[in-house]
């Protein structure tokens, strides 16, 4: 058969054929570059990928945490999307530029810094002590791999360990301390006139035709928002794992054999070890090992004998519990012996091993095992099971755009709706940026159309259909005439405060004393001397107070400046005085330690910016929001 098609593998027939085939593979592979990715690219840092899943998982933790950070002063409409998922962005790409340079530099992470920094993590601990059922279980839990958070961990470790040496090398000249330090504690007099818009209200009268003319000024300033109920479905992986099921026992013994070094405990090893710090002197802590070597009697009485040398009991001890050196040279050791001198990073060492307690393995049936066993399969398959809806998801969102029921009938979904949402905030899912960006979408609002499937965080997607809709109205003047007259009102009253400012900063600088000013309706405040620490003071004073240039008795400085609260003050600063050497509540020293970490996070940002220059970095702009 084969022989035949080779034989006639020419004419015009082959032609035909591979024509054919041309077409097919040319069409298929051409379908490939216009079907958009599930999970899109973003940027690309130096040959590495950051995913728009990626994006969206930091710019949700970030929002979250400026969420919990203000509580119940949060405001979602002082947010702007747009830029706060471009700084998200930002970081994310400056942090895959560190971590490549810190790996081009050679930094590493042990594994058994890497484990002990596992063991000390509170979250896997209980009663104080690691454990390793709890270690595989919370990952089960959260359906991570223990290497795949390992791997994550010793990214983040490495990272760390290039900005700590940045941090500790960097320092600031005395000089540069003594300067900073006296202008950050630098105290001035302060006095300021406070003029209150109130106190200039009287007398004001607003016509209809001024409250017209405002209304008329701005069209946008008494409008109703646009806005849209919505309808969603939600698939996560809580209610995709609802389909799982129960494993049975084959795919449990399944798992135990691919996961059996989790069960049970490693080898322990039971003894003790001297240790003789290197210090200054190399030559010193070699020949204080080697007499202890020669030495008679146990570990325990020769440490004692010596100066500057340490004796360690060790019981019952896996090798991450251990010195390198130490761990080492005990696991090769038999019962009973002590090793030759061994030299570790920073010290000697003389190791004697007494016991071994072997590997123990856990039984398949044993009810912890089962247990754990249980939560992994559950993990997985809740994983596969997200993982197939969230496939058909994208399926039906084409397939059966005009409706939701399709979709959450062949699903298992239930339709949810939302309150009203506007383009800038809203309740429920409606704070989500990606949500509200799909709401108000031409497919979405004015084709009447399912929205794609929006991806919210790495385990959630929703669809939504708009189910009712109001288009931004403005609001009739009956409406807001009692508002805009207030507002006439206090934009007057305030112009007049800061006329009356006016002119008191001209006469205060004529000589005429801010006690004689006063009498015209304005508050005296002194405050004696401030610095720019002072949190007792309006920070809008302060900045005007410090802003004066070189003041002092015989030249007063005056500054006329808005405060917090609305009203209009003139600042007046007639003295200062540098702040004592050793003034309390600013210690030098503490102040030194800041100015060095100020400087380290310059240091490490300056990295940041040449290592930047020096990696070539693709951003997708129309893949960002």
């Amino acid at each position: 058969m084969l022989q035949r098609i080779r034989d006639n593998a020419s004419g015009p027939l082959a032609y035909v054929v591979v024509a054919v085939i041309t077409l097919v593979f040319g069409v298929w592979g051409i379908g490939s570059y216009f079907t958009p990715s599930a999970d899109p690219v973003v940027a690309n840092v130096g040959g590495t990928d950051i995913t728009r899943n990626q994006l969206e998982n930091a710019y949700q933790q970030r929002y979250q945490r400026l969420r919990k950070m203000m509580g119940d002063n949060f405001d979602p409409s002082i947010l702007d999307p747009q830029r706060l998922r471009a700084t998200v962005l930002e970081g994310l790409i400056n942090r895959e530029v560190m971590d490549q340079y810190a790996q081009q530099a050679g930094y590493r992470i042990t594994d058994a810094a890497l484990l002990g920094a596992i063991r000390n993590n509170p979250q896997f601990q209980q009663n104080g002590e690691f454990s390793p059922q709890r270690y595989r279980a919370l990952l089960a839990q959260a359906g991570i791999a223990p290497a795949q958070y390992e791997a994550s961990l010793r990214q983040d470790l490495t990272s760390r360990q290039l900005r700590n040496e940045i941090t500790d090398s960097a320092f600031a000249a005395p000089a540069e301390v003594d300067q900073a330090y006296r202008l950050a504690n630098q105290q001035r007099r302060l006095r300021y006139l406070a003029f209150d818009p109130a106190n200039y209200r009287d007398g004001i009268e607003v016509s209809d035709a001024d409250i017209q003319t405002y209304y008329d000024e701005h069209p946008d300033a008494f409008k109703r928002p646009e806005r849209v109920k919505l309808s969603y479905v939600s698939l996560d992986r809580g209610n995709a794992a609802a389909d799982a099921g129960e494993a049975d026992e084959q795919t449990l013994r399944t798992l135990f054999e691919q996961n059996k070094q989790q069960f049970g405990e490693p080898e322990r090893r039971s003894g003790g070890f001297i240790r003789v710090p290197i210090g200054q002197n190399a030559d010193t802590a070699r020949d204080t090992i080697q007499q202890l070597a020669s030495a008679e009697g146990d570990l325990e009485t020769r440490a004692a004998a010596g100066e500057g040398v340490d004796y360690e009991s060790i019981d019952s001890a896996t090798a991450a519990d251990l010195p390198e050196a130490v761990a080492n040279t005990l696991f090769e050791l038999k019962p009973d012996t002590t090793s030759s001198p061994v030299k570790g990073s920073n010290a000697w060492y003389l190791v004697h091993l007494s016991k071994i307690t072997p590997v123990s393995e856990a039984d398949f049936d044993e009810p912890e095992v089962q247990a754990q066993l249980k939560a992994i399969a559950q993990g997985q398959q809740a994983q596969q099971a997200y993982s197939d809806k969230s496939d058909r998801v994208e399926s039906l969102a084409y397939e059966a755009p005009n409706d939701l029921k399709t979709l959450a009938d062949e699903l298992g979904l239930k339709i949810q709706t939302t309150d009203w949402i506007t383009r800038d905030q809203g309740p429920g899912i409606g704070q989500y940026d990606a949500v509200r960006k799909a709401a108000f979408s031409d497919a979405v609002l004015k084709d009447k159309l399912n929205s794609t499937p929006i991806q919210l965080g790495a385990e959630r997607q929703i669809v939504v259909r708009v189910s009712e809709h109001e288009p931004a109205t403005r609001r009739p003047l009956a409406e807001v005439k009692d508002d805009i007259r207030e507002r006439v009102i206090a934009r007057q009253a305030s112009a007049k405060a800061q006329d009356a400012a006016d002119a008191a900063l001209e006469k205060a600088k004529a000589g005429t004393p801010l006690q004689t000013l006063a009498a015209d309706g304005a508050t005296l405040e002194q405050k004696g001397f401030v610095q720019r620490s002072d949190r007792q003071i309006d920070p809008r004073i302060l900045e005007a107070a410090f802003n004066i240039s070189q003041p002092s008795e015989d030249s007063p400085g005056f500054r006329v400046t808005p405060t917090r609260d609305g009203r209009i003050a003139l600042v007046a600063v007639d003295a200062l005085r540098e702040a004592p050497a050793d003034e309390a509540g600013t210690p030098r020293e503490r102040f030194a330690s800041q100015q060095r970490q100020y400087m380290a996070g310059l240091e490490y940002a300056v990295l940041g910016e040449y290592l930047r220059t020096q990696t070539d970095i693709e951003i997708n702009e129309d893949r960002i929001n």
